[in-house]
């Protein structure tokens, strides 16, 4: 990786909260350059705007920061379904420990600009087609070992569960408790994955 890419990476990762704090409109360059500690007219040597750089922390965000998360997919020690709950059961428990106040960084950013800027939105739905794609995996693999009603539709299914999530946790942001996220985890747990 060149020195750039390494910098750019580091200024992301010590300015996303901000961000996923405040918000597109509630963020601005200034706010990114002092969370980095980087002058603000250094900004543009590694961004071409602040929307190129919700973009570039939008995929950084979602390969680096969370790929964690993403093994409670992979983890062949786990049936596909109970994968899926493992990997919402640890989101749910990550929102409780952030105090129930970010949600999902791609979320956020895309209810706030999905239908503003062209290059976000379009970097969101790749994100987003990537989640449904890692959980339809697993149903794929449930219904080839019997595990799943064969008549599911798992591609709407999966569409279903990342939809819902997204709603579930615009919802807990309102509410501020974890009920939102307990009654999805019920309803994915004892109906749509049984």
């Amino acid at each position: 990786m060149n020195k750039k890419l390494i910098k750019k990476n580091q200024i992301i990762e010590n300015s996303i909260d901000i961000m996923y704090l405040k918000g597109y409109n509630g963020t601005s360059v200034k706010d990114i350059t002092d969370a980095a500690g980087i002058p603000k007219g250094s900004f543009y040597n590694y961004f071409e705007d602040k929307e190129h750089y919700a973009v570039d922390a939008l995929y950084h965000f979602f390969y680096e920061m969370t790929k964690e998360n993403f093994e409670f997919l992979k983890d062949k020690n786990f049936k596909p379904l109970d994968r899926i709950k493992n990997f919402y059961k640890n989101l749910i428990n990550q929102n409780e420990e952030a105090g129930f106040k970010l949600g999902c960084f791609v979320g956020n950013i895309t209810q706030e600009m999905g239908d503003i800027s062209t290059i976000i939105s379009e970097a969101t739905d790749v994100i987003h087609k990537e989640i449904v794609k890692r959980i339809h995996a697993c149903l794929i693999e449930a219904c080839e070992l019997n595990e799943l009603n064969p008549k599911v539709d798992t591609e709407k299914l999966s569409n279903f569960i990342v939809s819902s999530w997204q709603g579930t946790l615009l919802r807990m942001k309102a509410s501020k408790n974890r009920q939102d996220l307990d009654d999805f985890y019920e309803v994915l747990a004892e109906v749509l994955l049984k």
